[in-house]
């Protein structure tokens, strides 16, 4: 693998703004070299069978590179001659470099967090194995390559957790980070050499080979996990200062955080009280005859139960409802001509592939801006293959209909897959690499309202919405109380469940997310109050002007960059 450091700091430092676009790409390919996993996930393949090296020089290097970097980035920046659409890309990349400084240098990730290295373990192959944009036999062999790699990084993850007092690393934190690695290594020992059922022999045994190694590794990393559990004393929360530093840095909000706090804490009533407004008018057709409670949170909690009773038994009909649901949305989004959409539609809709075993790798898997044209995976959670029927049951009450008719305008159309579809199109790969996430989620979230708002769904669909939006601030609301005040775990369960109404499995799973992947929860929350409010000031400001598709095709035009740098475009053309 190539050094990161070279004889493009000289150069970084001293070129002209004409020379800006060299400048991104250059920082992209010393990135993907840091990180050949994120690579194969944009859909670019010379680093397929590359895997991160973590070595502690290489670290201190990495760090190098990226103070430089930002200090180039910040001088383009202030001087005016730099272009609009590259002081876009700039501001993304300061963005980028100031992170990796933050957990590398500052934060000391690597010493101090285990999920840091169990995330890249569990990440290594799976874009080669749900990717399509590579022929099948290409993909599994360089996922081998790959796979024989794991052991190296495994072995650097515990040198550097070796390295740092008990009292910096939290158990809790440890704790599933060793459950990651031992479903890692479940993955690896059982279920890798199934993705190559049909190839060629030596293929499949090169599969079984590479994955023998891996999983060895990664038990063993999950043992040594289990053992550090025990030993470590630290907190799972950042604290005050480190927490309003990497908040202002990921989000982009300059407010204080307290200030932050303060509305969330004052929308959160508000969105409850909105919600037993509607849930009040309503009440009547959803329970004929039947008087409502006087108190609000009893009413919504009777009203959400009875949105949770319109759900699918089996897998099957769960990933059915979205399908139709999809096909559905696409003709509701060309009718009301909410948004331009991407041609031509290429969407995979269906549950992870069956060698995962049941393992979770539910999600969006967005086509990458250097294969712009693969399909969108969508990867719908399912419960597990063992799970007994009454947590088959619980998982579908969760995932029902009604949060399904609204969560697929978020996730799928007019939601994040025309977003990031477009993204990756966009002539500036930045943008779809790097791309904002308050942004990113505040489309997806504004998305689910709008279309109701246009006559997608009904009542319950709407009251699905109205929850998921409290879940949503509350999520702001826990994440800094987490971390910059000091919220117990069993305070969280509290709040949430008596103040957003929320059942306890979100509960539970907010005090994880609010440890484990912190700022990022408060994204929802924000990115729509911004979204929302950019579509309110340029509707006034265009007055009897304002067509919607316009409005919405004009969000799309600069990719997912902050919501400010919208702002700025539509509200000075009018």
């Amino acid at each position: 693998m190539k050094s990161v450091v070279s004889f493009f700091f000289v150069l970084a430092l001293s070129v002209s703004p004409a020379s800006a676009g060299s400048l991104a790409d250059q920082y992209l390919d010393h990135y993907y070299t840091f990180y050949p996993t994120h690579a194969t996930a944009a859909g670019r393949h010379d680093l397929d069978t590359k895997l991160e090296d973590l070595a502690p020089q290489r670290l201190g290097e990495w760090v190098d590179f990226n103070r430089k970097e930002a200090e180039t980035f910040q001088k383009r920046l202030a001087d005016p001659r730099t272009d609009a659409e590259e002081r876009l890309d700039d501001e993304l990349l300061l963005r980028q470099a100031r992170l990796e400084i933050l957990d590398f240098a500052t934060a000391k990730r690597p010493e101090h967090d285990p999920l840091f290295w169990t995330g890249l373990l569990g990440d290594a192959t799976v874009f080669l194995l749900v990717r399509d944009d590579l022929p099948l036999g290409q993909r599994l062999e360089h996922a081998a390559d790959r796979a024989e790699l794991i052991p190296r990084l495994a072995r650097q993850a515990r040198e550097a957790l070796s390295v740092a007092p008990f009292t910096a690393i939290s158990a809790e934190i440890t704790g599933y980070a060793a459950g990651q690695a031992h479903a890692s290594a479940v993955f690896y020992r059982e279920s890798f050499p199934l993705a190559a059922k049909g190839s060629p022999e030596e293929l499949r045994k090169k599969m079984g080979e590479s994955g023998a190694k891996a999983a060895a590794a990664l038990e063993e990393l999950g043992v040594f996990l289990d053992g550090l559990e025990k030993k470590v004393s630290g907190s799972p929360r950042l604290g005050e200062t480190a927490y309003t530093e990497r908040f202002r840095l990921v989000t982009g909000v300059d407010q204080p955080v307290d200030t932050v706090l303060a509305q969330a804490e004052a929308d959160l009533k508000a969105k409850r009280a909105e919600a037993a407004a509607f849930g009040r008018s309503v009440w009547p057709q959803v329970f004929t005859g039947e008087e409502a409670p006087r108190d609000d949170r009893e009413l919504l909690r009777r009203l959400f139960t009875r949105i949770a009773a319109d759900r699918a038994h089996s897998t099957d009909e769960f990933i059915a409802d979205y399908r139709q649901l999809t096909a559905l949305a696409l003709n509701f989004v060309r009718e009301k001509k909410i948004v331009t959409l991407p041609a031509p539609i290429s969407i995979h809709i269906d549950r992870s592939p069956s060698y995962f075993l049941g393992q979770s790798i539910g999600g969006v898997y967005a086509a990458g801006p250097y294969a712009p044209d693969a399909d969108t995976l969508y990867f719908l959670p399912t419960p597990p293959d063992d799970a007994t029927p009454e947590q088959r049951d619980a998982f579908f009450r969760d995932f029902n209909h009604h949060f399904n008719v609204m969560i697929s305008s978020h996730e799928i159309v007019p939601g994040h897959y025309v977003q990031l579809k477009l993204a990756a199109h966009h002539p500036h790969k930045v943008r779809a690499l790097f791309g904002d996430g308050v942004a990113i989620e505040g489309w997806g979230t504004f998305c689910e309202r709008l279309m109701l708002d246009l006559g997608w769904g009904g009542p319950l669909d709407r009251l699905a919405h109205l929850k998921k939006q409290m879940e949503n601030i509350a999520r702001t609301v826990v994440d800094i109380r987490v971390h910059a005040h000091g919220m117990t775990r069993d305070e969280v369960l509290r709040y949430v469940k008596d103040e957003a109404l929320q059942d306890d499995q979100f509960a539970r799973n907010m005090w994880a997310r609010s440890i484990t992947t912190t700022p990022q929860i408060t994204f929802y929350y924000l990115g729509y109050r911004q979204v929302r409010d950019l579509y309110d000031d340029v509707k006034k400001a265009r007055g009897a002007a304002f067509d919607l598709r316009t409005f919405m095709d004009g969000l799309m035009e600069m990719g997912p960059v902050p919501v400010a740098r919208y702002r700025e475009r539509m509200l000075a053309r009018n």
